[in-house]
């Protein structure tokens, strides 16, 4: 059975949860982006965004730096996707160890932090989610904790010495979710047991990422598949004379960053294009 035959990833994907992982797995490219070049990084990240998404997502420099990235979206809601950790990065690594000592002055929420003050100045009463993949969950975590902001995390770290504390030191009454691959994953999957605060969702770990000892706790289990594309359901209904047609899954075609069939949905409204008198000699 493919990625996107599997009931719980279908369902993951038609939600917004899939944009935060894009967004997730984006923040790790732009630091790659400002890494390789400075003066053109913003640029590229841009191009990327264009790409993950089918709708209008566009960078805020001012409010982005390597550790994270504030997209502001088609609604005029935000989301503030956290990079997580580089291997070769040793302040990823340092932060790492503070999460697993149980340290709370981690340095990267400090980082991060500063660029959500900056941006809350500037737009208090705007929509903002807070996202991230591993360390950058458990930075976002902080965050969202501290200033009730909603949140979604992917592969979140737990350490047991922060057990107590994760699950006492809760004062928020926003939406937390944490998305987990339903396989062993030695750095978060104690969060299945030990964490009664958020809402934890488990999915079917990839195929892809199965050969790989750490792969159960990569941001790629979380993204559309790229060589699989969901397939346009449409139907078509007659009410009297008139002939309508609906795409069901449209959604989870939108989330498929490089699915061309999207744009079926146009049919819904304009059942007379040609594409659509073609899908209806089809059908």
């Amino acid at each position: 059975m493919s990625d996107l035959d599997d009931p719980l990833f279908v369902q993951y994907m038609q939600s917004d949860d899939a944009a935060m992982a894009q967004a997730s797995d984006v923040a790790y490219k732009h630091e790659l982006n400002v890494n390789a070049n400075p003066a053109t990084a913003n640029q590229e990240t841009q191009k990327l965004l264009n790409e993950r998404f089918t709708e209008p997502h566009f960078l805020m420099p001012q409010f982005s730096n390597t550790h994270a990235i504030t997209i502001e979206r088609p609604n005029k809601e935000f989301i503030l996707a956290v990079r997580g950790t580089r291997p070769s990065n040793i302040s990823d690594l340092a932060a790492d160890a503070q999460i697993l000592l149980n340290d709370r002055n981690n340095s990267r929420v400090d980082s991060v932090e500063k660029l959500y003050q900056s941006f809350k100045a500037e737009h208090p009463t705007h929509k903002l989610t807070i996202t991230g993949h591993s360390l950058g969950s458990w930075v976002g975590h902080q965050l969202a904790n501290k200033y009730n902001e909603d949140f979604v995390g992917f592969s979140h770290p737990a350490s047991p010495l922060g057990l107590l504390r994760d699950n006492l030191d809760y004062g928020t009454s926003a939406q937390h979710k944490i998305y987990l691959t339903k396989n062993l994953d030695v750095i978060s999957s104690f969060n299945k047991y030990a964490k009664f605060t958020d809402k934890i969702i488990s999915l079917p770990q990839k195929k892809e990422t199965q050969q790989d000892y750490f792969g159960s706790h990569s941001i790629d289990n979380f993204l559309p598949n790229k060589k699989e594309r969901l397939q346009p359901k449409i139907i078509k209904t007659k009410r009297g004379r008139n002939t309508f047609y609906e795409t069901p899954n449209a959604e989870a075609i939108r989330r498929s960053s490089a699915s061309s069939a999207s744009v079926y949905d146009n049919c819904v409204d304009n059942p007379s294009l040609e594409k659509c008198k073609k899908i209806n000699k089809k059908l």
